[in-house]
């Protein structure tokens, strides 16, 4: 979750998903490489996860997958297509939440629609509960202690306010970074004394180069005649200094003669 929020490629839940999508679709296409079909497929059915686009909505359409066994490398066998979601993913994200009885139910962001408006037999819902019952989602815990969500294909799932649950994980695309340098006398703010130059309004809007410079310029007198090195840090508000990508972070200061 924290490397989405230094990721510049993604601006909000929209472009996020859009990244993982991308991800998902070169990982399926490797892993597949050795893939020689699936048995009796019939003519225009879809043998992986389809996601499609609705305005600012994602939407796993489910409509005419064919499902199947496929046997690994490892001589296991697993049913695919198949799509599940991390725990702490699905929560943050509000697709899923718990209840006051400590079971995973659905959450305000995701929606589940009948295929074509029609309840699917029983027979046709293909995961089960501890009772055997029919579920349209299951929950389970791998070898590893992780929790993971996994969605029925026998219905259509709807990602909804994926920019709204984006800033709930990330934060808001727009934030204030802080330039310290000990090259000038330090000064008060709030209740604290700081080495502080400059607040900087950054706003995530993609790849790309980022130029700020201070429509008003203001002097700060130096702390020191004689200068042989200057130390220079940007911090989020909060303090935690900030994680720059690949490439140069550039910071120029303007000596004025008095």
């Amino acid at each position: 979750m924290d490397d989405l929020r230094h990721d510049n490629s993604i601006v909000n839940g929209v472009t996020f998903m859009k990244a993982f999508l991308h991800w998902e679709a070169q990982r399926m296409n490797y892993g597949y490489l050795d893939f020689h079909g699936a048995p009796n497929t019939e003519r225009g059915q879809k043998t992986s996860a389809t996601f499609v686009w609705e305005g600012d909505d994602l939407v796993l359409d489910n409509r005419n997958v064919r499902r199947y066994k496929y046997v690994l490398r490892s001589g296991n066998t697993m049913t695919i297509p198949h799509f599940s979601i991390h725990h702490v993913m699905a929560e943050k994200m509000g697709w899923f939440e718990k209840n006051e009885s400590g079971q995973w139910v659905l959450g305000r962001n995701l929606n589940m629609e009948f295929i074509h408006g029609t309840v699917p037999d029983n027979s046709k819902i293909e995961l089960r509960n501890a009772k055997n019952d029919p579920a349209y989602y299951q929950v389970t815990t791998d070898g590893g202690g992780t929790t993971w969500i996994w969605l029925s294909f026998s219905v259509n799932w709807r990602f909804t306010n994926l920019n709204v649950a984006f800033r709930s994980v990330v934060g808001d695309p727009a934030r204030t970074l802080h330039v310290y340098s000990d090259v000038a006398g330090s000064s008060i703010v709030g209740n604290r004394v700081t080495d502080l130059l400059r607040k900087i309004q950054y706003k995530r809007e993609g790849r790309g180069t980022l130029y700020f410079e201070p429509l008003h310029i203001q002097y700060l007198p130096l702390r020191n005649e004689t200068i042989e090195i200057i130390q220079t840090q940007v911090a989020e508000a909060n303090g935690d200094l900030v994680k720059f990508g690949e490439g140069h972070t550039i910071v120029t200061l303007h000596f004025k003669k008095t």
